[in-house]
């Protein structure tokens, strides 16, 4: 556009010079003034026309550069918020997977605390059977050669104690438990005063007596007239008679042991280390 106003320009010039050479005087002043007027302007509008689309062209240029740069500012912001994300999601897992961790030594600490515990009591379970047993068996022979007070009962209680710690159903720890029971109730004789009735084989005859049990020390009896009285000797393995005078005093520890009476001080005979009363 602008190379054609030139063209234009420079071709009116040449026209106004010719006819300013054949027009003399004032009127060739006036017309070539007149030729040369609307040159100008014409340039000046094509120049102002051209930068005009130049500036259009700018503007749409970095209104687009704007929309790009707009368009890319949204993604960068979007990356950075699941960056963000992810960073936080990271930082949980990480957090997570420690816990995790921590979880599972201290598990695997517990587990190989309860192998060891497991070992020991395999071998505990192998070495306490037969102390159990030989514990019975021990308690078996006290309460045979023990005072014969309720002889017949306290045997047969042993003997299903030894029964009950050979069943396979029962754990270790309830047999263990049926035995502590066991030696628990005969150390409950020791300090005890008992008198109860029962038959008694006294010189060949049946009698109907009265028993009394003083702990483990002595044991004696009393026939039901209150005639005869004795005590068992373990150095004899028998029983004893004993002298009418002691009838009394026995009655009346009799009457003590029953709680009908209140405890007192007891003359009865002892048997001596020697085995004299």
């Amino acid at each position: 556009m602008a190379a054609l106003a030139c063209a234009v320009a420079t071709y009116n010039r040449r026209v106004i010079v010719r006819m300013y050479r054949q027009v003399p005087g004032k009127l060739a002043s006036l017309c070539l003034v007149l030729a040369l007027m609307p040159a100008a302007p014409a340039v000046q509008a094509a120049d102002v026309e051209d930068s005009l689309e130049v500036v259009a062209g700018t503007n749409r240029a970095a209104a687009q550069s704007q929309q790009k740069i707009d368009q890319l500012s949204r993604q960068t912001e979007t990356l950075l918020e699941e960056y963000r994300q992810l960073q936080d999601g990271s930082d949980y897992q990480a957090s997570y997977t420690r816990e995790l961790e921590e979880l599972d030594r201290a598990q695997q600490a517990q587990i190989d605390s309860l192998q060891q515990q497991i070992a020991q009591a395999r071998v505990t379970r192998q070495r306490i059977l037969p102390l159990m047993r030989s514990m019975a068996d021990a308690l078996e022979k006290f309460v045979v050669l023990d005072l014969p007070f309720r002889h017949e009962e306290r045997i047969n209680a042993v003997l299903q104690l030894k029964q009950r710690l050979n069943q396979s159903d029962l754990s270790m720890a309830a047999r263990f438990r049926l035995l502590l029971e066991a030696y628990q109730l005969e150390q409950d004789y020791g300090g005890k005063i008992e008198a109860w009735r029962g038959p008694l084989q006294y010189e060949g005859k049946e009698l109907s007596v009265e028993y009394l049990r003083v702990g483990r020390v002595a044991l004696y009896f009393q026939s039901l007239d209150g005639k005869t009285s004795g005590f068992w000797s373990a150095q004899d393995d028998a029983w004893v008679g004993l002298q009418d005078d002691y009838n009394r005093a026995l009655a009346q520890a009799m009457r003590v042991a029953r709680n009908l009476t209140a405890p007192q001080l007891l003359q009865l005979p002892m048997m001596a280390p020697d085995g004299d009363a």
